[in-house]
Formats: structure tokens, C-alpha cells, sequence
């Protein structure tokens, strides 16, 4: 074979085979695979619905009703659906809830009808979950809550009857106290638990100064700072890490509930964003690109959307989206693929997906197309490609997607099942490329359904993919071919030398 025709073939083989490494990208939504095994027929697991999920490793771990058990912890991974452990036997219910991952355990609160509602954690199996320690001893509740973990440990608040409500730790083997803020019998009610540089930022009322910021690094515990002088305390709330500092708002009884930050040392309110004692009262604070967005009130616009650098000249209104005296109230700020989606109100169409890239701010999609009524998109989950919400599209809720040129609906299998839930934290939650979401219908009752977004796994571009990845295959192939090339172009120049 000429030298030319070789390369050719070889050229030719190596774009076939980069073709075929690449996985074919879906074109319509996928469907929900419905999963009705734990309370089969009609009746209602409420899985997913009586309190928040969370994944772990391959896992999403849930509350459910078998019917049988009352609400119990259980996990799934879409193929797999188990009860992990009946924490609280006899029918009656242990209530699992506060999911928060440490390491390769799930710690939680419950109640198993002898010691109160304490501490509990697991490790997806029935002999690893364990209460981890009753920290009021008895039957009365602990109130543990508020969990974060830090620096190895397991943060949170209880009360052990004695300190009133503090700040705790365990290690999953030791459990203390890690100090009396409020000392004696008064309450710190330590919340907002939040790591930034090292230290444990929280709110906490030492029953002086009112709720102030303060931090620890589980040895010494002090207040930051005493914004608002005196009993009242300036009630700091929504802490958000962003380029080197710890920023929230708070009100210093001067301004107003406005916008602030740390980074330890110094304390500062950035600007007065509704001038005088009028509050701005910022919500939502969310990195993205080079400033931290949120909604804040001027006084005169409303509720809008706003951004800052950290500067009073780098905050700013980035768009009036309500041009009238009303609110646009943006929230559910998340970002995917360079913009920044969130719901808003515009006046006219009700509360609606819309997304900014700092420059242009546009409504996404007018799923309820019923004058001003909105969808109310909400629990916006990124997954491959898209962003994923609930929203009401006049008639019932369901679950869409977007790319950000239109939106989608997620199929259900069948005519009537959609989504209805009490859920007070989320009901759609993503566990590698798999979304779980809740299902009601006429058929089924309240369970759980789930889906793979065929975006979410991308060709391997990195050259230590595995054996056996698209890009190991074509690359292997690549050289036999090249190799063959080769062998054949030096026979050929052989044997015209020769």
C-alpha cells in the first residue's frame, strides 16, 4: 500500500475510533423509574418526604413508612432499596432526621423511645447504627441539631439538661462539650455553623451581648466581634465564604440589617444598601465568578438582585427585574455552565426561571403561561448538562430540566403520577449521575422515583482514565494502528533502498 494511502487508512481508523469512544448525547429527557417496593399499592411510603435525604458513596439515605415499622431510616441506590435499621421497634416511629455525612458514616437525630431523641449514626448497615451518646441522660431529648463537620469532628448543638443548649462534638467515639457559652443554665442556642479559615464561625448569645459571631477551632472559643453594643446583639445570619473572608448580614442598630464580613481580625459592614436605618436585609449569598451575589432591598426598588466584590463602590443592583414598586424576589441562586439561575418575579408573568451571567439577566422560560401565575421553580440540582427544578406548570408539579435555551418536563412512566410533597428540605437530589425525586399518584401513594442524566458522565479526557474507558480504547487502538503504519512504511522505504 502507498505510503499516502497508509496514513490515510490510519487517519481514517483513528477518526472512527474517537467517534465510537464518545457516548451519543440525549436528545429528550430521560424518564423516571418509578420504585413502589416499600409500602407496595396505594399506600404511602412518604419516602423522601417526611424529612430530608442526603448521599452518601453510591447511597441515598431517606425516611420511610413501610407501613408496618413507622418512619425509619432506609437507603437506596436505585436498584438496591433497604431498611437500615428500625431504630425504634414496635411500630412506632424513631423520626430520623439531620443527615449529615461524616467520613464514611451518616450521623442523624432519632428517637428509640427510651432515651429520648439523641445522636445517632450509621454505616449503612443494621449493626452499624449505633445511638453514639446520650447526652441527656434519661428520656428527655437532647434537641441535637444544627450538625457541621469540622476538622475531623462532627459539629452541632444540644442541651444536656444541665448547660442548656451549647456547642458540641463527637468524634464518633467521644462526645463533649466544647464549651458553656451562655454559662450555667441559660442557652447560647449556638446556629449558622460555618467553616471558614480555620475556625468554626456561629452565632451565639452568651446572655450579654445578645446573638453575636463567634468562632472556635474546638480548643479556644471567642466572640469575633460585638456589632450591636449591648443586650440586644446584632443577629448575624446567612454565612458565606467568599475570596478570603466570611461575609453575612446583621444589624448594628444604627442601619439596619445590612451586608458584613470578617476575615477574623476585622469586622466591617461593606455598605449601607438601604440608607439610613431602613434594612436591606441580604439573603441567599452566593459566590460566583469574581463577586458574591444575592437579593437585598434598596428602599425604592424592592427585593432585586444584587452583587458584590467585597467594595461599597463593587456593590451593586445588577438588574430591577420587578420595574414595578413590587418585589422580584430572587432565590434558589445556583450556578451551571457560566450562568447563574434563580427564581424571579417580574411583575407579569409570576415567579419564574431566570438566570444572569453578570451582564445579562433574562427570564429562562415561562413554564406557567397563565397570566401572572407563576411556576415557582425550586431545589435547582446541576446534573451534566442541565439544571434541574420542580416546577407547578398551572396544572400539577413536576420535575423540568434546562440548558438554558428552553426548559423540559421529566417524564413520569405513568398518566397521573407527579410530584407532591410536604418535604421541608428537598425533594429532588442528585447521587452521581442519578436523580431521586418523590412520586404521588392515584396507584402508587407517596414513594420515590429515579432517573440517570446521560450527560453527567463526559468522555474521559485525562490520559489516566482506567483500563477499559472509551479513551484507554481508542488510544490503545490508536497506537496498533500506528504501529502498523509504521512497520509497513519502514518495509516500504526497505524495500525500495534495497
Amino acid at each position: 500500500m502507498p505510503a499516502k494511502k497508509l496514513r490515510r487508512s490510519a487517519v481514517l481508523a483513528l477518526a472512527l475510533l474517537m467517534a465510537a469512544a464518545v457516548p451519543v448525547r440525549a436528545t429528550t429527557p430521560p424518564t423516571f423509574t418509578v420504585v413502589d417496593s416499600i409500602q407496595p399499592g396505594s399506600g404511602s411510603s412518604y419516602a423522601m418526604d417526611a424529612s430530608e435525604s442526603v448521599a452518601i458513596g453510591d447511597y441515598l439515605y431517606f425516611t420511610a413508612d413501610d407501613g408496618t415499622r413507622g418512619f425509619e431510616l432506609w437507603r437506596t441506590n436505585g436498584t438496591t432499596t433497604e431498611l437500615v435499621s428500625d431504630i425504634r421497634t414496635g411500630g412506632a416511629s424513631s423520626y430520623p432526621y439531620d443527615f449529615t455525612a461524616l467520613g464514611d458514616n451518616l450521623y442523624f437525630s432519632a428517637e428509640d423511645g427510651t432515651t429520648g431523641r439523641e445522636l445517632w449514626r450509621t454505616d449503612g448497615t443494621e449493626a452499624g447504627t449505633t445511638r453514639v451518646a446520650d447526652i441527656r441522660s434519661g428520656s428527655g431529648d437532647s434537641d441535637v441539631g444544627f450538625f457541621r463537620a469540622f476538622g475531623g469532628d462532627l459539629y452541632f448543638t444540644a442541651n444536656d439538661g444541665t448547660n442548656g443548649h451549647e456547642l458540641w462534638r463527637t468524634s464518633g467515639t467521644s462526645t463533649t462539650r466544647v464549651t458553656d457559652i451562655n454559662v450555667g443554665a441559660g442557652h447560647s442556642y449556638p446556629w449558622e455553623l460555618t467553616a471558614f479559615g480555620g475556625y468554626l464561625y456561629f452565632t451565639a448569645d452568651d446572655g450579654t451581648e445578645g446573638n453575636e459571631l463567634w468562632r472556635t477551632d474546638g480548643s479556644t472559643t471567642t466572640r469575633v466581634a460585638d456589632i450591636r453594643v449591648g443586650a440586644v446583639g446584632s443577629n448575624p445570619y446567612n454565612f458565606t465564604a467568599f475570596g478570603g473572608h466570611l461575609y453575612f448580614g446583621a444589624d448594628n442598630g444604627i442601619d439596619g440589617f445590612e451586608l458584613w464580613r470578617t476575615d477574623g481580625s476585622t469586622t466591617t459592614r461593606i455598605t449601607d444598601i438601604n440608607v439610613g436605618a431602613g434594612a436591606s436585609s441580604p439573603l441567599g449569598l452566593t459566590p460566583f465568578g469574581e463577586f458574591l451575589y444575592f437579593r437585598a432591598d434598596d428602599g425604592s426598588s424592592g427585593n432585586e438582585l444584587w452583587r458584590t466584590d467585597g467594595t461599597a463602590p463593587g456593590t451593586t443592583r445588577v438588574m430591577d427585574i420587578n420595574t414595578t414598586t413590587g418585589s422580584s424576589n430572587p432565590w434558589g441562586f445556583t450556578a451551571l455552565n457560566g450562568h447563574l439561575y434563580f427564581q424571579a418575579d417580574d411583575g407579569m408573568t409570576g415567579g419564574e426561571l431566570w438566570r444572569t451571567d453578570g451582564s445579562t439577566t433574562t427570564q429562562v422560560d415561562d413554564i406557567n403561561t397563565n397570566g401572572s401565575d407563576g411556576s415557582y421553580p425550586y431545589v435547582f440540582i446541576p446534573l451534566g448538562d442541565y439544571l434541574y427544578f420542580t416546577a407547578n406548570n398551572g396544572t400539577a408539579s413536576y420535575v423540568y430540566r434546562t440548558n438554558g435555551t428552553g426548559t423540559e418536563l421529566v417524564p413520569f412512566p405513568d398518566a397521573g403520577q407527579r410530584i407532591s410533597c410536604d418535604c421541608y428540605d428537598s425533594h429532588i437530589v442528585a447521587v452521581g449521575g442519578r436523580l431521586f425525586s418523590t412520586v404521588e399518584s392515584d396507584a402508587i401513594g407517596h414513594e420515590f422515583a429515579y432517573l440517570d442524566e446521560p450527560t453527567y458522565v463526559l468522555p474521559e479526557t485525562n490520559r489516566e482514565g482506567g483500563v477499559g474507558s472509551a479513551w484507554t480504547i481508542a488510544l490503545s487502538a490508536l497506537a496498533l494502528v500506528t504501529l502498523a503504519a509504521g512497520v509497513g512504511l519502514r518495509r516500504r522505504t526497505g524495500a525500495t533502498q534495497r
